[in-house]
């Protein structure tokens, strides 16, 4: 005798983590996401490695949570870190190939 399955439906689940933006900045991918509604970080996958770096930005006195703009603000900011860190991991990258070519020519 089988059992009857019932059909499975997703619920719908409200995460403390939600990914705000993902894309690729001079062919590196850019995750920015927010966490518990006031930490914005970004992750860097880069050549087998993972830099991250995060903002608290805590809501106005008197509100619970941060507006649609100030999320977009914050967003923004977290991710000119991210593009400040890939220059600085791309330069570098330029320049260790640079030594790197000298010492075995």
């Amino acid at each position: 005798m089988v059992k009857e399955i019932p059909d499975l439906k997703p619920k719908k689940v409200k995460g403390r983590i939600t990914t705000l933006k993902v894309m690729p900045y001079k062919k590196v991918m850019v995750y920015i996401r927010m966490i518990d509604g006031e930490i914005f970080e970004y992750i860097i996958p880069f050549k087998g490695e993972i830099y991250s770096s995060y903002l608290i930005i805590k809501p106005s006195k008197g509100k619970k949570k941060l507006t649609k703009d100030e999320v977009a603000q914050s967003a923004a900011l977290i991710f000119a870190g991210a593009v400040t860190t890939v220059d600085y991991l791309l330069k570098r990258t330029k320049k260790l190939s640079k030594v790197k070519n000298r010492v075995v020519n």
